[in-house]
């Protein structure tokens, strides 16, 4: 065998059984000279499994049996999706490729790109606008020519008799009515009968131009609405902004001015689409025309245009062609080659992952963490970076297109996109791809999986709540004891809250460790000497704990007793040395050398003691030092960057226990322990008045808090607010009901 499949969801080689297949999930990796085919399409290089214009993929191998399975078609993401995918993806690939850096990269928008262009009248909308009166005109009176057939009728309806009508009648007996001794009355005799005939190439073109014309405009009618929906999306969020996180509205309003002005876009979106679907009605209304129904449904009518004297010379038939020639120009129906369509499908899974990177650094950025050298390029598919007392290191694959996010200290995040539509597969599908994914994870590390958001929300309504709850959870907020579960989120270039989604997980994989760090913990026999004035210190024996950050007043003198120790060091082995040059003269001498060998014993244990006690003393200051920089890093506010008073807003506790409020913005985070498994809980709870949740609603974390939260929030049993367990899943139980929060409320 000189291939093999990967499956990006493990990492790992496996076999593909014959069968239904998620698009994307699997790389086919030749290795060999010998020549492989994929789709009917020559491959010498790892390439994604994706379907082709049938929906079904197939890999041939001379000398080989042919592999081959089926990729639904509803897995396949719609023109407009892929189109705004493939865009935003190709910009990314474009900033890494020619050596651009993270500031590069974070001036390429997430979002639906020239959005503002889209949601006006395009030039051929305009020109169809101006000259659909001509289209009407032909469908309504079109031109037919005239066809005279001999048919048999009766006599009564006959108008004109055929030439053949005699010699037909004399052979036909059965068409006479009655003989006479003169003549044959006849029943039925050959007519002439005349009809308008409507099938004639230039009322096919205006036939085929209705079908183009409005399957263009239903493509722009569902386009536009998406804008408009966007639009109005980001003006909820202002209808919104008592309720929730300010900070949230915050972000989104920055991402979303910095490509164009909501409101209005709002206003030229609606009067688009009113004029969209003015055009689409009175195009649908010609589907009922005498010459749409008179032209056969299967007359085709190729893309160049033939121009006879009535498509040149009639004043509406002229106008139809010049439409017919608009719309060909945009280059709409051409039919897609096998070659083309598979290049296509791989670019678009190629484009998603750069898509995910995208977000991804937009995620980080908006936490404040940033490479240690802001101008070092991306093509090396690895970065260092730090911020808010963390060190991270973010590195990407251009052959599988998976992320990975290493923390010190912290579980590594795996991030796979897919760029399958997921939530328009049925519920078992979901399901299988949810215990594959899960199966597929490791205890050590963090999953998670990026798929295309749907169009519209109706895709979770038709699905099993719990299907639709799980595919916008991350890993921690589904957790149950001893069990790998993988995360799952919608994301898209048409929705406002895809770096929100992603920046979520991301402080999940960097905050969470940081939290649960609390409180530092060392050894060391000297810290006695010094704790008795550090009331931020907690000591039992050589055992020391780092309570809280010192005040200004409250650090320790360790730095200057090193010094005076490290000063009597100096002298104590310059003594020795004049000790021990001293007891090479008297030996030399033949005096008495008892003292001298006496002193120099008592220098070289005092020396002995003295560097040992150095040696703790520096370990010492190391020590403070990282602990007091954990807990210096704990008084950042996470969401307004402040620093908090760290004795009058910081309270340890014991275990792993810490609270701290911002002075400035009044935001809540810390550490809590689960009242059934005892893990620790990291918790986080910007400041809002109240809001309303309704934790049945799919998505309401993300509305209210998005990337301002770790652990998730849910309505105890006494009222206040307590946080779903990310070991053994307590306290999700309580979720799915309605409840209003205000600011102050507490488990």
């Amino acid at each position: 065998m000189t291939y093999r499949f990967v499956d990006r969801l493990s990492g790992k080689a496996c076999e593909v059984q014959a069968g239904g297949t998620l698009l994307g999930r699997f790389i086919l990796e030749p290795s060999g000279d010998e020549a492989m085919f994929l789709n009917s399409v020559a491959i010498s290089e790892s390439a994604y499994c994706v379907p082709d214009l049938r929906g079904q993929w197939q890999l041939l191998q001379p000398g080989q049996e042919r592999i081959e399975g089926t990729i639904s078609r509803t897995q396949v993401l719609d023109r407009l999706d892929t189109s705004s995918i493939l865009d935003v993806g190709t910009s990314v690939e474009g900033v890494i490729s020619s050596g651009g850096t993270w500031l590069d990269a974070l001036g390429v928008s997430p979002l639906v790109p020239g959005m503002s262009e889209r949601a006006e009248l395009q030039d051929f909308e305009k020109f169809l606008a101006e000259h659909i009166g001509h289209l009407i005109e032909v469908c309504k009176r079109p031109r037919t020519h005239l066809r005279v057939e001999v048919e048999r009728t009766a006599v009564s309806r006959a108008r004109r008799v055929a030439t053949q009508a005699s010699s037909y009648l004399a052979a036909h007996t059965e068409d006479w009515d009655r003989p006479t001794l003169r003549a044959v009355i006849p029943k039925r005799i050959l007519s002439l009968v005349r009809e308008d005939q409507y099938d004639i190439y230039e009322n096919r073109v205006a036939a085929r131009l209705v079908d183009h014309v409005d399957a263009y405009l239903s493509r722009r009618v569902t386009e536009v609405s998406r804008l408009l929906r966007l639009f109005s999306a980001a003006g909820d969020h202002r209808s919104t902004a008592g309720q929730g996180s300010h900070w949230r509205q915050r972000r989104v309003y920055q991402l979303w001015g910095s490509s164009i002005d909501a409101g209005d876009a709002r206003r030229k979106a609606e009067r688009t689409l009113e004029q969209l679907k003015y055009l689409k009605y009175s195009i649908s209304g010609l589907m009922d025309s005498l010459l749409y129904r008179e032209v056969p449904r299967r007359a085709f009518v190729g893309t160049t245009l033939t121009m006879t004297n009535i498509l040149a010379n009639d004043a509406h038939y002229r106008r139809v062609a010049d439409i017919w020639l608009a719309w060909a120009r945009l280059g709409l129906e051409q039919s897609p080659k096998p070659e083309k369509h598979f290049e296509e499908m791989q670019a678009l899974c190629r484009c998603f992952g750069s898509f995910a990177l995208l977000l991804v650094i937009r995620g980080l950025e908006q936490l404040g963490i940033e490479p240690v050298d802001l101008s070092q390029s991306l093509a090396g598919q690895a970065i260092e970076l730090t911020g808010k007392g963390a060190r991270v290191r973010l590195s990407w694959s251009a052959s599988d297109g998976v992320l990975r996010l290493a923390v010190d200290d912290g579980k590594p995040l795996r991030i796979v996109p897919i760029p399958a539509s997921v939530a328009m597969l049925p519920d078992d599908g979901i399901a299988s791809l949810m215990r594959d994914a899960d199966v597929a994870g490791s205890l050590d590390e963090i999953t998670l999986v990026l798929y295309p958001s749907p169009s519209t929300e109706v895709a979770f309504q038709r699905m099993e709540p719990a299907h639709a709850h799980r595919l916008h959870a991350l890993s921690h907020e589904i957790a149950e004891q001893g069990q790998t579960k993988a995360g799952f989120l919608p994301v898209s270039p048409w929705d406002l809250t895809s770096v929100e989604r992603v920046a979520r997980q991301l402080r999940w994989a960097i905050s969470a460790p940081a939290f649960l760090a609390y409180p530092p913990t060392f050894a060391n026999p000297l810290v006695a000497e010094f704790a008795a004035n550090a009331p931020w210190l907690k000591v039992s024996g050589p055992e020391v704990v780092v309570v809280r950050a010192p005040g200004s007043h409250e650090a320790l003198s360790v730095a200057q007793v090193l010094e005076a120790e490290k000063s009597r060091l100096v002298a104590l082995e310059a003594e020795h040395a004049d000790v021990s040059q001293q007891l090479r003269m008297a030996v030399r001498d033949g005096r008495a050398s008892g003292p001298l060998n006496g002193r120099k014993k008592g220098l070289n244990a005092e020396i002995t003691d003295l560097q040992s006690r150095i040696g703790f003393l520096t370990s010492l200051e190391a020590d403070l030092a990282a602990g007091v920089a954990v807990v210096q890093s704990l008084l950042a506010c996470p969401t307004c960057a402040s620093v908090a008073d760290p004795r009058r807003d910081f309270k340890g506790g014991p275990g792993h226990r810490f609270s701290c409020e911002c002075p400035d913005c009044s935001t809540q985070w810390g550490a809590e322990a689960c009242p059934s498994c005892t893990a620790w809980i990291p918790t986080l709870l910007p400041a809002v008045t109240s809001w309303t949740v309704n934790e049945a609603e799919v998505g309401w974390l993300d509305r209210f808090l998005g990337a301002d939260s770790l652990a998730v929030p849910y309505k105890s049993e006494r009222g206040g607010l307590g946080y779903v367990c990310p070991s053994c899943g307590h306290g999700r139980a309580s979720a799915g009901s309605s409840f209003t929060f205000s600011q102050g409320a507490t488990a």
